[in-house]
């Protein structure tokens, strides 16, 4: 029942994403717009394509995310554009081999990968505003709230992923509370997106 519940509750909340984005498009942006196509073509897929394939769809969709955070973080920290990019790079390449070597629909060592990549680009323009503070007031900046998302995302995504597939074997009712609390802050996530995309950059 609560998997039915938070499922609807997440797809609207995509959908309104992407919507909102749309609707703010010409004022900050269309980044966040393409990122949020994907994410909702990448929901959809599963249910088009079978469950049975929605492991690969997701370790594909991890690069996707990869790139589209490499160029966006690129655009906001342009003193730092070369090591951003060169950390997306290796990244990339890292979740690669990890679908490559995985007998496993999603291989941990993938989404850990993520994780960490969006902990340290969100980390980084954190610290990055920290050192150079100017006049704008940093919640009303989008990055600060895109930044906020990710490093919400990835500490949870962190302990929901690492202890998968052992507790899988070994205790599954405890492997299933993760999971709830995990969807939970994947709906959080998704909220704190709106947010970011009603802010100017």
């Amino acid at each position: 029942m609560f998997s039915t519940y938070q499922q609807i509750v997440y797809t609207v909340i995509i959908y309104l994403c992407l919507f909102l984005s749309f609707f703010y498009r010409n004022r900050n942006g269309i980044d966040l717009f393409i990122y949020f196509t994907v994410v909702c073509t990448i929901e959809i897929l599963p249910i088009i394509l079978g469950k049975e394939w929605s492991g690969r769809i997701y370790s594909v969709a991890s690069l996707m995310y990869i790139g589209f955070f490499t160029y966006y973080y690129g655009k906001f920290m342009r003193n730092q554009k070369k090591l951003i990019y060169v950390l997306g790079l290796i990244s990339g390449l890292v979740c690669f081999y990890f679908m490559l070597g995985s007998s496993k629909n999603f291989a941990v060592g993938l989404g850990v990968t993520l994780a960490l990549f969006y902990i340290i680009l969100s980390l980084s323009w954190l610290f990055n505003e920290v050192r150079n503070v100017d006049e704008d007031f940093i919640a009303k900046k989008q990055v600060f709230w895109v930044s906020s998302a990710i490093l919400l995302w990835s500490v949870f995504f962190l302990f929901r992923i690492v202890p998968m597939y052992w507790l899988e074997k070994n205790d599954l009712a405890f492997l299933i509370m993760l999971d709830k609390i995990f969807r939970i802050a994947v709906t959080v996530t998704y909220i704190i997106f709106i947010i970011a995309i009603t802010c100017k950059k």
